[in-house]
């Protein structure tokens, strides 16, 4: 069962930067490149692409 947990913007970060998750923005890329971008992102569609190869262990946060 997936757990779905808030997380404060400084952890997120330590996290990414850190290699131990995935900050994934969930608009398209239109708006992902021109609005929503935070460093360290990827756009929903590049997550889809990656979602197969995952493994079950890695932490994804969605903003």
């Amino acid at each position: 069962m997936t757990t779905l947990n808030r997380i404060s913007a400084a952890d997120a970060k330590k996290k990414v930067t850190a290699n131990l998750s995935l900050l994934v923005c969930i608009y398209d890329d239109d708006k992902f490149n021109t609005q929503a971008h935070l460093e360290g992102a990827i756009p929903m569609s590049e997550f889809l692409k990656l979602k197969p190869d995952l493994a079950k262990d890695t932490g994804i946060i969605f903003y």
